[in-house]
């Protein structure tokens, strides 16, 4: 279709694609959206994150979970300078469009450090090989023109107050560039966007369509 030809992947889309064709018609062709979709637990927490790496403290009730959340973001990592929270980077070259929408971003003087944070009860280890791994990784290399082993990508989980640290290099550079544009290629040329019936369902805002069932949007943790 002509207008994915024209659109940024990023690894949400990429990641519904994979789990149901017809959840990534309706958001990324029928344009569907909810008004509460960005409205979870999660996103106030990133938003919270933004504001203390940009130099807003802003005081919170120490009974509120996000108080001791961003206590254990503080200690896990203290604000310093050029770090830029919510940092976008786009590539785009051959064809091939992503989009990576960094947590936040460290700069030094030879090297690339990029943090997520993960707020849901799901161990780490699950993002190592994940597309938002190697669209994050393959960007920043990209754009800033740095040797691969010279960026590093840190998850965090506040919550559960674990980090996994992923190391890149020049292979998985390239094997990354293959994969990513084999899968834009697959996503732009596909015709049957079927539904995908599984527990992922439990989770998805148009469950009401495809099995009349309600989801509480609350419930969908990043």
């Amino acid at each position: 279709m002509d207008n994915l030809k024209n659109m940024y992947f990023s690894q949400s889309c990429m990641d519904i694609y994979n789990t149901c064709k017809l959840k990534f018609k309706k958001i990324y062709l029928d344009n569907i959206s909810w008004s509460g979709d960005n409205n979870n637990f999660g996103s106030k927490f990133h938003l919270l994150a933004q504001r203390y790496y940009i130099g807003i403290d802003e005081p919170l009730d120490e009974n509120y979970e996000e108080y001791k959340l961003l206590q254990n973001l503080k200690k896990f990592l203290k604000r310093e300078k050029n770090m830029y929270p919510e940092y976008i980077i786009k590539y785009k070259e051959d064809g091939l469009r992503l989009l990576a929408k960094v947590d936040l971003l460290k700069i030094e003087r030879d090297k690339i450090i990029i943090y997520d944070w993960k707020t849901n009860k799901s161990k780490l280890d699950k993002y190592e090989n994940s597309y938002q791994t190697k669209i994050y990784l393959h960007n920043a290399t990209e754009q800033f023109k740095i040797h691969p082993q010279n960026i590093k990508l840190i998850y965090y989980n506040p919550r559960l107050d674990k980090s996994l640290e992923i190391y890149y290099n020049e292979y998985k550079h390239k094997e990354y560039k293959l994969e990513l544009k084999n899968k834009v290629i697959e996503i732009i040329n596909e015709k049957n966007f079927d539904e995908e019936l599984g527990k992922h369902c439990n989770f998805c805002q148009f469950n009401s369509i495809c099995n009349k069932k309600w989801v509480n949007i609350d419930s969908l943790l990043d």
